[in-house]
């Protein structure tokens, strides 16, 4: 048994003190499953949802996500102002989760090997039965309930990070009028990644400020001392934030750092949301643009595990140049200060 699900139990025994054996046996079924086997059509979760949402009491606040394993987590149901927009939401998320983990009886059989170690009344003579059984979906004991009134779902540990970025451009694409919003933050945070799931949930348009470097030609001797100094800020405005501000379509003209030239025009659907994303969408000549504002971060140490997980040998670029650049300009800029939501994306 690997020790991250042996931390797992530890960390829910302390949490949850009366715990039975097919508590124990539920989190590791949930921890290798997820929640594949109890995945409805995204109305009937959102249908379902909205019960349960509607039974939490008004004053309970939002408990933090509960790591399971398997990079899944508990996400549990807590106060909400709009519930039925927080059931659409959350019930996509639910269902993207059940589509995308898989889990193996090997894999099951593994945890539970862990828990008959444990000293836990009955537990030897629960796991008996439950094999006996197959090894079924299970639920939480009485006991847990009551103790513990369980109101969750089990999600991708990322999706939870992201909810309240998440959450804000849900309610703001529902209101009926042209939205656009800035994700920034630190390179290896998950920037393009919130942006491609915010894409999934609902109708948008993605711009990455990776086509807006400025030509090589064009830039200052003191550009990588200047915040911003490599991208081409005026033509952002120019192209993307003044069509935007006058109803009109955005005609994208990505920038192709191999030819130091513009590929050929495209035009954009017009369509309620905008996102934009990338480092210095939020210099302080664009950020007043924008609906709302996200600043993504993480860890110095997941950056550097992620960065040298996508670049591979061409990480050193980033520990030289990239980085020093951008600590430059949240540093001069008050990026983070400046954002509406603040999401930490490192792993748990």
């Amino acid at each position: 048994m690997d020790a991250d699900f042996s931390a797992v139990v530890q960390a829910h025994r302390a949490k949850y003190p009366l715990m039975q054996p097919q508590d124990y046996a539920k989190l590791a079924y949930q921890s290798e499953f997820g929640p594949e086997h109890m995945a409805p059509s995204v109305e009937d979760a959102a249908a379902l949802l909205e019960r349960e949402w509607a039974e939490v009491p008004a004053e309970q606040p939002p408990a933090a996500p509960v790591d399971i394993g398997g990079g899944l987590c508990r996400f549990s149901l807590g106060r909400e102002t709009d519930i039925p927009a927080a059931s659409a939401l959350l019930a996509k998320l639910f269902c993207r989760t059940a589509r995308s983990h898989r889990g193996t009886r090997e894999g099951l059989e593994q945890k539970l090997a862990l828990l008959a170690e444990l000293d836990v009344p009955g537990m030897a003579v629960w796991l008996a039965q439950y094999r006996t059984a197959g090894c079924p979906a299970v639920h939480h004991s009485e006991v847990y309930r009551a103790a513990y009134h369980p109101r969750y779902r089990l999600l991708e540990w990322e999706y939870a990070r992201f909810w309240p970025a998440l959450r804000a451009v849900w309610s703001l694409a529902r209101r009926g009028t042209p939205a656009l919003v800035a994700i920034d933050g630190r390179c290896g945070s998950g920037k393009t990644t919130l942006a491609a799931l915010i894409a999934a949930l609902t109708p948008c348009n993605v711009l990455h400020m990776d086509d807006y470097y400025l030509p090589v030609a064009q830039r200052t001797a003191d550009w990588e001392q200047t915040p911003g100094g490599n991208i081409a800020l005026a033509r952002f405005r120019q192209e993307v934030l003044q069509p935007l501000q006058n109803g009109q379509s955005i005609v994208c003209r990505a920038f192709d750092c191999g030819t130091q030239q513009l590929r050929q025009p495209a035009t954009l659907p017009r369509l309620p949301l905008t996102v934009v994303e990338g480092s210095y969408c939020l210099h302080p000549l664009l950020r007043e643009s924008y609906d709302l504002t996200v600043f993504v971060d993480c860890s110095p140490e997941e950056q550097l595990r992620r960065l040298r997980q996508r670049e591979g040998a061409y990480v050193q670029i980033f520990l030289q140049r990239w980085i020093p650049m951008e600590e430059r300009y949240h540093a001069a800029c008050a990026v983070r200060q400046h954002a509406m939501i603040t999401v930490d994306n490192t792993a748990p």
